[in-house]
């Protein structure tokens, strides 16, 4: 029994004990029910022959138990056929412990002198009885360790189990982490940049007020858990916060249009999961042209899911070669689909095309509701 521990072997012990002392305890009783119903006591040699056979008997299972302990991984008729020998083997140490020892307590205290015919079909009758209980017991002992090693088995698959999902777990955090991680250098490098040009052209005002809102911007993203799963109206406050920035950066050619239901802003989103989306607008559709565009995100019901849309009226140009590079997906956009996919499976859709002026990037989602939100609202 290579794999079942010492603790295991201790509980099989412990359950083994009374069940021995039980059967033997049983042998006991069926032996003193005569007496008991004719209202007389056994003769003192018959009874103490008897608590001799009983005793030793209980002593002797023990051999049985470990006999049956250490066949346990062979199959059922080996591990009944393995037990024979031992079970033939004590029931004839029974027989002459009874014949020898047994029959001088019968002689000595109760003046028995049996005939040798009679010696030997006690003798005989003493060893059916002791090989029928060693081979109960054998039964007995093989159906309790079976179960008990099964049920450890199990215990321990369930074990191995939660530990694989739990491995599953971590894995899936950090990839979402990793992620997660990868979008603010992006935004920064973009920012950073802009407000690097603000400083050399002269515009001084509009570095700083751009370097205020970059730090409310981080203080908002940086403090929030990259794991959590956030009110969408929060999520919108964050892209508020950063168009802020870019609003200054690129001034009356930024024009936003946000359409979001009251009863969809206490929907649940992934923290940080539009943001990616709303840079692509601004980099691919307003950074290469100088007249305005429009970035409008709309947010809708279908069913079950909820639906984002974000689109512009951009360069068609740059939004042709942004569509191509989608059949692969950028950085920003891969990022938002691997996110999506690792937390809702098949669920999670993002679709991403070129349109006849501009670009559009769909965003699809399980609609869970914020129950605290909502109560709160209501």
């Amino acid at each position: 029994m290579k794999d079942v521990d010492v603790g295991l072997k201790s509980d099989l012990f412990r359950q083994a004990l009374p069940l021995t002392l039980g059967v033997w305890g049983l042998d006991t009783l069926l032996f003193g029910l005569p007496y008991l119903a004719s209202g007389k006591a056994p003769p003192p040699g018959v009874l103490a022959s008897h608590l001799l056979f009983m005793a030793l008997g209980a002593l002797l299972s023990g051999v049985i138990y470990i006999r049956a302990r250490r066949t346990l991984e062979a199959d059922q008729p080996v591990r009944f056929a393995a037990l024979a020998p031992a079970v033939v083997g004590l029931g004839l140490v029974l027989a002459v412990s009874d014949l020898l020892i047994g029959g001088r307590l019968r002689a000595v205290l109760d003046g028995a002198h049996p005939t040798w015919r009679v010696v030997a079909a006690r003798a005989a009758s003493e060893f059916m009885i002791g090989a029928w209980m060693f081979a109960l017991l054998g039964a007995l002992y093989l159906m309790m360790i079976a179960v008990r090693v099964t049920r450890e088995r199990e215990r321990q698959l369930a074990d191995a189990r939660a530990q694989a999902l739990a491995a599953e777990a971590q894995a899936s955090a950090a990839r979402l982490a990793a992620l997660r991680y990868q979008l603010n250098p992006h935004f920064l490098f973009n920012t950073l940049n802009a407000v690097s040009a603000s400083v050399i052209t002269g515009r001084n005002d509009e570095a700083e007020s751009m370097l205020a809102r970059l730090a409310e911007f981080l203080r908002l993203t940086l403090a929030a858990d990259p794991q959590a799963m956030i009110p969408l109206e929060d999520e919108l406050a964050t892209l508020q916060a950063y168009l802020e920035i870019e609003s200054v950066r690129f001034r009356d050619r930024l024009g936003l249009e946000f359409s979001c239901p009251d009863a969809l802003s206490v929907a649940v989103v992934p923290s940080f999961i539009l943001q990616p989306l709303i840079e692509n607008a601004v980099k691919h559709g307003v950074a290469p042209t100088s007249r305005p565009v429009t970035i409008r995100l709309e947010v809708s019901r279908d069913g079950e899911d909820l639906v984002v849309i974000v689109e512009d009226d951009g360069e068609v140009l740059t939004h042709q070669a942004e569509g191509r590079k989608a059949e692969g997906m950028g950085v920003g956009l891969t990022n938002v689909r691997q996110r999506l996919e690792a937390l809702y499976g098949a669920r999670g859709v993002l679709q991403a095309a070129p349109r006849e002026r501009g670009f559009l990037v769909l965003v699809r989602i399980p609609l869970q509701l914020d129950a605290t939100t909502r109560a709160r609202a209501a």
